[in-house]
């Protein structure tokens, strides 16, 4: 764990540089910048939304950050973000800390994304019911056999709660709330859970954004009961919200800035968010 903490640290602090040195370039050209800040669950595609509005936007240089719902918020709040990316509601101490700091805030739903479940590659298990998963995160099921799979113990890894939106909604939306159980393993990254799924020698399980590469791990399918067919997050299943496990995220902004960029960027991103 030490080395995958160690990695995760050299990854961000290198994304850090690869920002400030965008940062200083976009300055330098004259460019109207725009930081975007919040869910890893949304990232990936707000990235590359924001790649395809800056093609007709040369005047524009968007700087995409996939961090986590509450460091986006905090982002904005602090003022080193103009856009904070939400997978999960605004929290009742998240909206006192932007009151305190005067914010007006605005709320706009973009998009949605998939919970994806990864193991490793090893894995002979290929399907779960919600049903299943559930008894595996909440501590009901400890075993792979019980699922139908082998006679080895099931390691659970999930993001933290409430920092992680896709944690709190999949919580809420697979675990009906229930608390996740007491030996499930919490992780900062949603790249540390991919390092997990894929190098470990036993049998983990991950929840993980739908968009991430996943080379190297099973990708299950999941079916909504034993009587549904298990259907994978591929991206036509997501749209068509065929997939049981996809969430709604925003975009959360100071109205008093002022900005029509971020309003200009915001609806840019919902109207691709919402073609089917």
């Amino acid at each position: 764990m030490k080395k995958i903490f160690g990695t995760t640290l050299g990854v961000t602090f290198a994304f850090i540089v690869l920002v400030l040195v965008l940062l200083a370039n976009a300055q330098e050209g004259g460019k109207k910048i725009l930081r975007v800040n919040g869910a890893g669950m949304a990232s990936d595609q707000v990235n590359l939304w924001a790649q395809r509005f800056m093609e007709t936007n040369a005047d524009v240089s968007i700087m995409v950050i996939g961090s986590s719902a509450g460091k986006g918020f905090q982002s904005l709040v602090d003022g080193t973000a103009e856009t904070a990316m939400m997978s999960r509601d605004i929290t009742a101490d998240e909206r006192s800390k932007a009151n305190d700091k005067g914010l007006q805030l605005i709320e706009k739903p973009i998009g949605q994304a998939a919970v994806a479940l990864i193991t490793s590659a090893r894995n002979p298990v290929n399907e779960l019911t919600l049903g299943q998963v559930k008894k595996l995160y909440a501590g009901e099921y400890d075993n792979w056999k019980q699922v139908g799979g082998p006679d080895e113990p099931v390691r659970c890894i999930s993001r933290r709660v409430p920092e992680s939106g896709g944690a709190v909604f999949f919580q809420s939306k697979v675990l009906d709330k229930e608390p996740f159980g007491p030996k499930t393993m919490f992780t900062e990254t949603w790249e540390a859970i991919i390092k997990v799924c894929s190098t470990a020698q036993d049998l983990p399980i991950g929840i993980i954004p739908h968009t991430r590469n996943l080379s190297g791990v099973k990708v299950l399918g999941i079916k909504r009961d034993d009587a549904s067919a298990a259907v994978t997050p591929t991206e036509d299943n997501v749209k068509s919200e065929l997939y049981p496990i996809i969430l709604s995220f925003k975009f959360a902004w100071n109205d008093k800035s002022k900005d029509p960029t971020i309003q200009k960027f915001a609806d840019f991103c919902e109207s691709r968010g919402r073609s089917k």
